[in-house]
């Protein structure tokens, strides 16, 4: 068979030739290979074209190709991509003919079911522990936990380690959370570079002693880094203790499972001829964010020569905080040789297929300085042929607030203007931040345009005014001495207490408080006497149980109010009643909900529909599951409460969030939403509102960033110590890439003021170092756009009392535009208007107690006293006038005539008109098609669903779905607990559920699983789970969230099986029908999403309950769906679309 080139695939598959640059790279040599790939530069399609052309041309099986990326969602997606090309190809005779040992023949006949892996690099790591850990005496099956198990575990080593021990807190002048902070990052960095704690102990207290026997007075910042390292020391038994429970209960988090797998591959030789005798040509996606330990895995398992293309960007390295070295893409052709000993090949890709040409030039000025200071040739990317112009806007205001104004004005514009088009075609915007600081105001300032907003990420969420309440009443209970959390409940709209009112509360408090301590004192006179250590604080949440007598006055002859009586009751009455719940997080938090009357104020919000209003107690909710599931249901429901309160407390103050679980990526990120989180995607409902961080491998067709001032972004690093700063930092000498860090010399030192010398040095060296990993941010941020990009900045940040000076990132970009001749762009003031911060011009003001109703409240009250002047003028008419008697029926006579006459109506066959939400989820869609009416009456009053036992159900058989593909696959799947055991988004039941009444048992769960077990899923590998997709249909946005999708075998054409999990039995008749349109939508969102012909996307429901797969015929496609939702809509009222 004639070898085929790059470009005869792509002319057999219909697809664009690749370019000189893709062909070099997809025709490369069997040898070691760096691709440099620029951002939008098409790695993943020009991957997958590599793996094509090699299996094509016989080079190597297709079972042979292993691929390493880091998320689900990237691995997902290329092996989806290998996988439909090869079918392709498989199916016009392309693919070689190789001998399968049972005299098959044919076209692809010997290819078969073959198909290449492609994992995450944990999962991969993982997978080599499971297979070969015994060879080190690790026991093969020990459980992973995510980083909320391991915060918690490293929680409870910090809680049970008091005193002056060994293991003991002794002279630790640290919060307890900030020493567990210290205790997992310590232990993380351990691993990620292979460095044991005595390694580490041995370091610092050489360092200590080497500098501390220096001649001469110690200089006091030399004297305070000293300090530091001898707190540090103090934290290493808590990480061996951390350590040895792991062990204890058998369990293993993410850094375990990559430090062991790199000690398999260099203790046990045999697994590397092993692992290189099963993949005859490996594939490394985002190589720049690899980590030490990762980088060493690889390298002992596939150097030396091994067929090893390792893609990725230097200038997109923005992970040093957790792990990933800057130096690593640097280092690759060094680390893995050819085989005769020379540097691995190196090649670029270097045109933008993302960006326009203006967007492009911007995002180029900006990375020059890091192109300089490369070691590798790193080529400028050009654009597309058909690249458009784009635009890049700039605009520098005085203040905070008028920066935030400018930038939601000129996105309102686009949005609006948007508005008017079909849902599928407009644009996609996002605003990026350097920190979630910037979040409110910008977000205030969208909303009172009338432009929706998703804010993406825990750290936004808790931001929230409705999650604050939320989370300040979990306080409140869990905490008797979280005053402020009660002073935020008192002071919200719910009671609104005023400042005068609150100082009665404090001064009572601290009365009951001093009384308590002089009984303290006073038993502690007395053999078993209370201690006055023991004494309480003064607490206000104290003050609320038990608020002081009517007639008790402070010292200024205030007393509280009697309104303030009243609520203060009310308020205190409500935190008891929630202490008494013994509820599940998930359970707390909506009850929690309920008993502020938040779900009631969020479902009359103006301007959102129910949905939208409550997304984020949703959000909460979810996250509180999540996060009882990822440590387990061992601990009680209190003791759980208050290890997710420090959670939220923690992910409150570190600006890259937490993450609760290895669902959403199966790197151990601890930013949720804040670095390859997988369930983002770019909306074309809301501008999204998120951080630099958390955009890298998105893009928009319109991004905003704000905040482009020195000392805001770039922002001023925490510390310019390096290593000599805080308590969970890993000596920079034991670092695997040490040698791309600031070094420090004090080795070098002779005296202590040499000591100071070198370390004053060091310093200038890691600004300059964070100062480039700025950069590198930028850059992210900048080519996260298509068309258009809009930078903004102001003098004066919040209440800042010195002015900020436009970024040097800024003014670069505007130095570029005016020199290529751009006029509209105006050159930066060179200093502000005024020459203090107008907004600390005058004393801010603010109404106290807050008034709730904000601008509304003279409309309201004018309507208010309209309804009440109409009242007594009806009072006064003669009654004959309505021909009826007086009603006599109480105060809900008016609600009963108001219902009998809404049914009444119903009665006549009348429908209301209702407008539909513009967003649907796919369940809404079945039941929009099944009874229209319904439907609209749903959206017109919404109630809350009554728990059901198949609710529960399908929630533990999908957990078990999770836990038996997690243990089966390379390919890990996400968590899996949807609202509902049909995959259903809104909570509903499934449409012929026939299972029983409450009280459903282990038993009837048990006989689901054998039921799956029995199936023919249960033998085959999902390639994506849990995928949350949507598509427009009619003028609706439709969301829906698939179950899982399954690859075809290419003997069956290829392409893919879209399947959902219910636990009920098989509808019937017309709810069979209705129940084919969820299907249908998860198909054409599918198609949609990756591009690939809708005849290409198999669907069906597996039924455990009967153990069938169902496969409705003629499922609707595209045109289908928009009839169908065009004449149901119709069917539902007028003014229904």
């Amino acid at each position: 068979m004639q070898a085929l080139s790059a470009a005869d695939i792509a002319s057999a598959l219909g697809q664009h030739p690749p370019t000189p640059e893709q062909a070099a790279v997809i025709e490369a040599p069997l040898a070691p290979l760096l691709v440099v790939a620029g951002a939008g530069s098409g790695k993943t399609e020009t991957m997958a074209a590599r793996v094509v052309w090699l299996v094509a041309n016989g080079h190597v099986e297709p079972e042979r190709v292993l691929g390493l990326t880091f998320t689900r969602k990237a691995a997902g997606e290329l092996a989806e991509r290998v996988r439909l090309r090869l079918a392709a190809l498989d199916r016009a005779g392309l693919l070689p003919v190789l001998d399968s040992g049972d005299g098959a023949d044919g076209p692809g006949g010997a290819i078969g079911d073959a198909s290449p892996t492609v994992a995450t690099y944990h999962a991969y790591a993982a997978g080599l522990v499971t297979d070969h850990g015994l060879r080190i005496g690790i026991e093969p099956r020990s459980q992973l936990i995510g980083p909320a198990a391991a915060w918690q575990l490293a929680a409870d080593v910090v809680d049970g380690a008091d005193g002056e021990g060994a293991d003991g807190l002794g002279d630790l002048d640290a919060a307890p959370s900030t020493v567990v902070t210290a205790v997992l990052g310590l232990a993380g960095e351990c691993a990620e570079h292979l460095v044991d704690v005595d390694a580490v102990e041995a370091t610092l207290a050489g360092v200590v002693q080497r500098v501390s026997a220096l001649p001469g007075k110690q200089p006091a910042k030399v004297a305070a880094a000293l300090a530091v390292l001898q707190q540090r020391r103090r934290v290493l038994p808590l990480l061996r203790r951390y350590a040895e429970r792991k062990r204890e209960l058998g369990v293993l988090d993410h850094g375990d499972q990559v430090r062991l797998a790199a000690r398999i591959a260099a203790e046990v030789p045999a697994v590397a001829a092993l692992e290189r005798a099963r993949w005859g040509v490996v594939l490394l996606d985002e190589y720049q964010d690899t980590s030490t330990a990762q980088a060493e895995l690889l390298s002992r398992l596939f150097g030396g020569g091994h067929p090893v293309t390792a893609v990725g960007d230097p200038h997109q390295a923005i992970y040093g905080w957790r792990g990933a070295s800057a130096g690593g893409l640097q280092a690759f052709p060094t680390r893995f040789r050819r085989s005769d000993g020379a540097a691995a090949a190196h090649l670029a890709l270097s045109t933008s297929w993302r960006n326009d040409v203006a967007v492009l030039g911007a995002a180029a000025v900006v990375a020059q300085p890091l192109r300089a200071a490369s070691r590798l040739p790193l080529p400028v990317l050009g654009p597309r042929p058909s690249a458009g112009e784009g635009r890049v806007e700039v605009a520098w205001a005085q203040t905070a607030g008028e920066e935030a104004a400018l930038l939601a004005d000129r996105i309102a514009v686009l949005w609006h203007a948007d508005s008017r088009l079909p849902a599928d075609q407009r644009r996609t915007a996002a605003v990026l931040c350097r920190a979630r600081s910037q979040f409110p105001l910008l977000e205030e300032a969208l909303r009172t345009r009338d432009v929706p907003v998703e804010v993406v990420g825990l750290g936004g969420l808790l931001l929230r005014p409705e999650v604050v309440d939320v989370v300040s009443a979990l306080r409140a209970v869990a905490d008797p001495t979280r005053g402020d959390a009660v002073v935020r409940l008192l002071t919200g709209p719910r009671w609104r207490l005023g400042p005068r009112d609150l100082a009665v509360l404090a001064a009572w408090s601290r009365r009951r408080a001093t009384s308590r301590r002089s009984r303290a004192e006073q038993g502690a006179e007395h053999p078993g006497g209370a201690q006055p250590e023991l004494a309480e604080e003064a607490s206000l949440v104290d003050a609320v149980d038990d608020p002081p007598p009517a007639d008790w006055e402070t010292s200024e002859g205030f007393r509280l109010s009697e309104a303030a009586r009243e609520r203060v009751h009310e308020a205190g009455l409500l935190l008891r009643r929630l202490r008494e719940l013994d509820l599940p997080l998930a359970d707390l938090v909506v009850a929690v909900e309920r008993a502020l009357l938040l779900d009631v104020e969020l479902a009359a919000r103006p301007g959102s529909s129910p949905a939208a209003a409550r997304a984020g107690l949703d959000a909460l909710a979810e996250v509180a599951a999540s996060f009882t599931q990822a440590t387990g249901a061992g601990a009680s429901h209190r003791s759980s409460l208050r290890a997710f309160l420090a959670w939220l407390s923690l992910a409150e103050e570190h600006e890259h969030g937490l993450d609760q679980s290895s669902s959403e990526s199966d790197e151990p990120a601890p930013g949720l939403g804040d670095g390859g989180e997988e369930g983002t995607e770019p909306s074309r409902s809301a501008v999204q509102l998120l951080t630099v961080h958390a955009s890298k491998g998105l893009e928009w067709d319109v991004v905003a960033v704000a905040g482009l001032a020195e000392n805001g972004f770039p922002t001023r690093p925490r510390t310019s110590q390096g290593w000599l700063s805080g308590l969970g930092v890993l000596p920079h000498p034991l670092r695997g890439d040490a040698d791309s860090l600031p070094h420090l010399g004090w080795e070098a030192a002779l005296d202590a003021k040499g000591a100071e010398t070198e370390r004053a040095a060091y310093a200038e060296r890691c600004a300059e170092a964070h100062r480039a990993e700025e950069r590198r941010l930028a850059y992210v941020a900048l080519t996260r756009a298509r068309s258009l990009l809009l930078l903004t900045g102001a003098w004066w940040g919040g209440e800042r009392k010195k002015e900020r000076v436009p970024s040097a990132f800024l003014v670069e970009v505007v130095e570029h535009l005016r020199a290529r001749g751009d006029e509209e762009v105006p050159a930066l003031p060179e200093a502000p208007e005024e020459a203090e911060n107008p907004e600390l011009r005058e004393p801010r003001r603010a109404t106290w107690p807050f008034d709730p109703l904000g601008p509304r409240r003279p409309v309201l009250d004018a309507a208010a006293s309209a309804v009440r002047q109409a009242a007594v003028a009806l009072a006064l008419t003669d009654d004959d006038v309505t021909g009826q008697p007086p009603s006599d029926g109480g105060p809900w006579a008016e609600e009963v005539e108001a219902l009998l006459a809404e049914r009444a109506r119903g009665d006549a066959g009348g429908t209301p008109d209702v407008e539909l939400p513009a967003h649907l989820s796919a369940s809404r869609l079945v039941q929009l098609a099944a009874d229209p009416a319904a439907l609209a009456l749903a959206v017109r009053r919404p109630v809350p669903v009554q728990p059901r036992v198949a609710t529960r159900r399908g929630v533990a058989f999908h957990a078990w779905l999770e836990e038996r593909f997690r243990s089966a696959a390379l390919l890990d799947v996400d968590e899996v607990l949807g609202p509902d055991d049909g995959g259903e988004d809104d909570g509903e039941g499934e449409p012929g559920d026939g299972l029983g009444p409450l009280g459903a048992d282990e038993e009837e769960l048990a006989a689901l699983q054998e039921s799956f077990l029995a199936s023919e899923w249960a033998q085959r590998e999902p390639i994506a789970v849990e995928v949350d997709l949507e598509t427009p249909v009619a003028g609706l946005v439709v969301r829906c969230r698939v179950d899982a999708v399954f690859p075809r075998p290419a003997s069956e054409g290829g392409g893919v099986d879209v399947v959902d999990w219910k636990t009920g039995r098989p509808p019937t008749g017309e709810a069979a029908r209705a129940a084919a349109v969820q299907l249908a939508v998860y198909r054409l969102a599918w198609s949609r999403w990756k591009g690939v012909p809708l005849e290409q996307v198999g669907a069906a429901f597996f039924y455990a309950a009967t153990g069938t797969t169902s496969r409705p015929a003629d499922l609707l496609d595209a045109d289908g769906l928009e009839a169908l939702v065009r004449g149901a809509a119709a069917a539902a009222g007028p003014t229904a679309v």
